[in-house]
């Protein structure tokens, strides 16, 4: 797999997980919204979550196991010098990366709650919450960014496009 395939399969299994969790979250978060739309099963919801969170995880070690050194190297290239006039790829990569991070690892230390002081516990959750309010605000602005690939893409997946147009010089080449 090239690199910018598995960039593309991390992207969509990330963008997936991302809707879902934030779905299960906010069921999670309310319990009166979760009442009105799925009744008392608040057990299952949580489970939900939680596998959600696995695949969410996992799926950027699959990735790194499937194309370890190509991945590397085309973030290594797209971290490189900044593009003018602003880096708004770099800034969201690296944003990303964290909030991938900071939403992993107080998710895991929710998920563990083994004899941890309360304070640990509230703090982790204060930072899981802090985290998928940021992932949530992201998400329009990601799109209204991306709208031009978005475009491209949606027409030549429906063959609406020649071949030629489908990569407009803006677009990453996908590399060796």
């Amino acid at each position: 797999m090239t690199p910018g395939a598995v960039r593309r399969a991390l992207h969509a299994a990330h963008s997936l997980t991302s809707v879902l969790l934030i779905a299960t979250g906010l069921l999670l978060w309310d319990p009166d919204l979760r009442a009105r739309l799925v009744g008392g099963y608040g057990r299952q919801v949580l489970d939900g979550h939680l596998w959600i969170g696995w695949v969410f995880l996992a799926a950027p070690i699959v990735a790194v196991v499937v194309a370890a050194r190509p991945i590397l190297r085309d973030l290594a290239r797209r971290l490189g010098p900044p593009d003018p006039p602003f880096a708004w790829r770099k800034v969201h990569i690296v944003a990303s990366l964290a909030m991938t991070f900071l939403l992993g690892a107080s998710g895991l230390v929710l998920w563990v709650d083994l004899d941890l002081p309360i304070a640990a516990l509230d703090a982790a959750l204060e930072v899981h919450l802090a985290a998928t309010w940021l992932l949530t605000a992201s998400i329009p602005v990601h799109l209204v960014v991306a709208r031009r690939q978005i475009v491209a893409r949606t027409r030549g997946i429906l063959g609406l496009v020649p071949e030629s147009e489908l990569r407009p010089p803006f677009f990453d080449e996908d590399g060796p």
